[in-house]
């Protein structure tokens, strides 16, 4: 499943849980706790974030802050959870990671939901359990790790009062704990409708909780169309037609993935999964959306990196076979492109009608593309006889909150491919297969980039 979005609001609160692996006991002696204190309070003053409420338990850490900027808050959980293992690991002889995953997180509307927080992670840990902030919080004593709120400090004008206050809330509250422990196991806001509804309208998407929904089997290949109106290059109509630079790749926004030839697997893989289609005859493609706009073009129509897929560099010309002789090509251009004009811009036909120096161009690299693409399709069907593959989707949430953003499409499955006799493994070597595996294996690391990209995005 694929990495949930994390929304991040200035001023607002994060709810967060890390928990520890398989419920590892990972504070064993009050030694640990203290160490972990240790570097909780470095990372948070290193990381520009203010910690309200917190407990250390044996098998988790569970808090309250408010991050200051957009990168505060996993930058500080890379820095607290590193520095523990390698303190852990060295105390107890052992290697490897020590946590379950990524941490939870839900964004908390502080004006409704401040106070419950704070007082549902304080009531998490037993009577007279010393690493919690109900210390701090309930009975003012000294502890470095807790930032007021100011919504704690609105309480009143001295920490007594405040403190009194804070009891009366916290022994009269409403218990909320069970909206607040699902809303921060889905990973969705502890807040109320009309609060996530105005944060939606901020950030440009849904955030609530939404009917398990399954898109239809093709929704990748809907992906594909970025052609308006394809008609034949013809020279007595398009006689007077000119061709201006591609700088700007609005035309292919709404396009969900881009086919990709093998070649160039490993340049766009750098951001993007680069993944195999479902269908009878499986080519390539990079998927650059979670179902809305293509996360690949930025607000200025450019692609988010330096190599531009060969697939949009076409564009706005394509080849295809007649009907009469499969092996005849003809030349397809996009009548409603922008690129298009009469009065400006490089002249597709010379004044006796002949192709122009820029239309040679332009159809050497069709013709190279379509070889290259016929190069790939049958890489690709290698591949898929194999049997290697198998189907895979990204979604988010789980269970009846499950919500899959994209499918219909397939990944190599590292154990079927090990499996494979050597002979067979010998060849693709040889073929430069196995390259292209291994850049594809190593590219479905970037499902987690996407969701990273959307976030700053909406940020």
């Amino acid at each position: 499943m694929a990495r949930k979005v994390r929304i991040f609001v200035k001023d607002s609160s994060q709810h967060v849980i890390l928990k520890s692996l398989d419920k590892l006991t990972v504070f064993r002696d009050e030694s640990d706790y203290r160490a972990f204190a240790a570097i909780l309070k470095e990372s948070s003053a290193n990381n520009d974030l203010a910690v309200h409420a917190y407990v250390l338990m044996p098998n988790y850490f569970e808090f309250l802050a408010t991050p200051l900027n957009e990168d505060a808050l996993s930058k500080f959980m890379q820095s607290l959870g590193r520095k523990y293992v390698g303190y852990f690991n060295k105390k107890y002889n052992r290697t490897g990671t020590i946590w379950e995953g990524r941490y939870k997180s839900s964004l908390v509307e502080n004006d409704k939901f401040l106070f419950d927080v704070m007082i549902y992670i304080e009531k998490l840990a037993p009577k007279e359990h010393p690493f919690s902030s109900i210390y701090k919080n309930l009975y003012n004593k000294k502890d470095d790790l807790v930032s007021y709120h100011s919504l704690y400090k609105k309480l009143g004008f001295t920490d007594e009062q405040r403190v009194q206050k804070y009891s009366t809330l916290f022994d009269s509250k409403t218990d909320k704990s069970e909206f607040i422990a699902t809303s921060l196991e889905k990973q969705s806001i502890t807040g109320s409708l009309e609060f996530i509804k105005n944060l939606e309208i901020i950030v440009g998407m849904s955030l609530s909780l939404k009917e398990r929904g399954r898109p239809k089997k093709d929704h990748i290949e809907k992906g594909k169309k970025m052609y308006k109106n394809l008609a034949i290059l013809d020279k007595e109509k398009h006689k007077e037609l000119k061709i201006n630079p591609l700088t700007d790749l609005n035309f292919a926004k709404s396009a969900t993935h881009i086919p990709v030839l093998a070649s160039e697997v490993s340049q766009v893989g750098e951001l993007f999964p680069i993944v195999f289609t479902a269908d009878e005859n499986p080519s390539l493609t990079a998927v650059v959306s979670l179902g809305t706009d293509s996360l690949a073009i930025t607000a200025d129509g450019k692609w988010i990196t330096s190599y531009v897929p060969s697939y949009l560099r076409k564009y706005p010309f394509s080849l295809a076979s007649t009907k009469e002789n499969p092996q005849q090509k003809v030349i397809l251009i996009d009548e409603d492109s922008s690129l298009f004009s009469k009065s400006k811009g490089k002249q597709l036909f010379k004044k006796d009608g002949e192709k122009s120096e820029v239309l040679e161009h332009a159809i050497n690299f069709l013709t190279s593309y379509d070889t290259q693409m016929s190069v790939t399709q049958n890489v690709a069907k290698i591949i898929s006889q194999s049997g290697i593959l198998e189907d895979r989707e990204i979604s988010v949430g789980e269970g009846d909150e499950k919500k899959v953003l994209v499918n219909g499409f397939k990944v190599v499955d590292r154990e079927k491919l090990n499996a494979l006799s050597d002979d067979i493994l010998a060849d693709w070597v040889r073929k430069g297969i196995m390259t292209m595996i291994d850049a594809h294996l190593k590219s479905l690391n970037n499902i987690g980039t996407l969701f990273e990209i959307a976030q700053k995005r909406q940020s």
